[in-house]
């Protein structure tokens, strides 16, 4: 086999359309990172909120409109995890894409225990508001023990 100009010339072409196809692939999936983790942070910065209306260091009146805030973000969190996801700097385990059915359920659970959240925040009994955010962190924690990487401390 002889390996002239025009082979070579279209080997690096090929090359070249084959790079410049993974690197948009890769930017791509580095936005659904940053999206999932944009989405993440919002779901936080809401537990936060409503962890400072329990402590009343944040007026009753917030803890309707951070709940149902809770119950939109917890619908939107199912689809933040697309397949391809699963690499690149993101605290996501592994696990979410090998055992989608579990990954699921816990989605499940948040999604239920937010909209229980949503729907005692405004009765304005904070007893029963400060058990249905425990369920609520439950479910977080149930999910970040087995599908977030630990964080460092």
């Amino acid at each position: 086999m002889t390996v002239t100009i025009r082979n070579v010339v279209f080997i690096a072409i090929i090359a070249s359309l084959i790079s410049v196809g993974l690197a948009q692939n890769a930017r791509a999936d580095s936005h659904e990172i940053k999206f999932r983790q944009s989405i993440m942070k919002a779901v936080g910065g809401t537990m936060g909120g409503l962890a400072a209306v329990l402590k009343k260091q944040a007026d009753a009146s917030h803890a309707a409109p951070l709940a149902h805030t809770m119950y939109e973000l917890s619908k939107v969190v199912p689809h933040v995890f697309p397949t391809g996801s699963d690499f690149g700097e993101t605290a996501a385990l592994l696990v979410i894409w090998e055992k989608p059915a579990d990954f699921v359920k816990a989605v499940a659970a948040f999604q239920a225990a937010a909209l229980n959240l949503s729907k005692v925040s405004h009765d304005g009994d904070m007893n029963t508001f400060a058990s249905a955010f425990g369920e609520l962190g439950k479910s977080c924690k149930g999910c970040h023990e087995t599908f977030r990487k630990k964080k460092e401390k």
